[in-house]
């Protein structure tokens, strides 16, 4: 931190302030990035699902994955269901696999009724500490990521366009 006396120039201080805590919040975010970027390879984990039963990354390996980070009140969230639904039909009898990891601090009822109604069909477990958006490096949702079997990241995407579908579909095919 700057110490007051150092950044006081003209009565500015505040404004000094404010630059200094913008530079380390973009510094922040772009190490977040690039952490994100660099985590080539299935983190591990173990979270619930929503009837409670305990999920590794163990569980995964060896299997094409999808992991799509969502949470009940997030209404971009909802829009990548239909995509994701449509691939985890397409491609399961390949053996691709989808998870909704909810980042939610609710209920896992809460979960459920949400699920429901957006037309989740496929695993969704329950992160309540949102513990692996910093293992995933990720600071948003929806953050969607695509393993092949050997558990290497075949894609990252933070937020959720329509138009990149395609890139989502090409992603989905490498990682079988």
């Amino acid at each position: 931190m700057i110490p007051e006396k150092s950044v006081k120039i003209r009565g500015k201080s505040s404004t000094l302030r404010a630059c200094t805590v913008l530079v380390l919040t973009l510094s922040l975010s772009v190490a977040s990035m690039l952490r994100a970027e660099n985590s080539e390879t299935l983190p591990s984990f173990t979270l619930p699902d929503l009837d409670g039963k305990q999920w590794s990354s163990e569980d995964f390996k060896g299997k094409p994955v999808i992991f799509d980070f969502w949470a009940t009140w997030c209404t971009v969230c909802e829009e990548t269901i239909p995509k994701l639904s449509e691939l985890s039909k397409k491609y399961k009898n390949k053996g691709l696999t989808v998870v909704g990891i909810s980042v939610d601090k609710g209920s896992q009822r809460k979960i459920q009724r949400t699920a429901k109604k957006w037309g989740i069909d496929y695993l969704v477990l329950h992160d309540k500490e949102n513990t692996l958006g910093s293992v995933f490096g990720f600071s948003g949702i929806p953050s969607v990521y695509v393993f092949d079997r050997k558990g290497k990241r075949t894609l990252a995407m933070p937020g959720y366009d329509p138009d990149h579908d395609e890139q989502l579909d090409a992603a989905a095919e490498k990682a079988l």
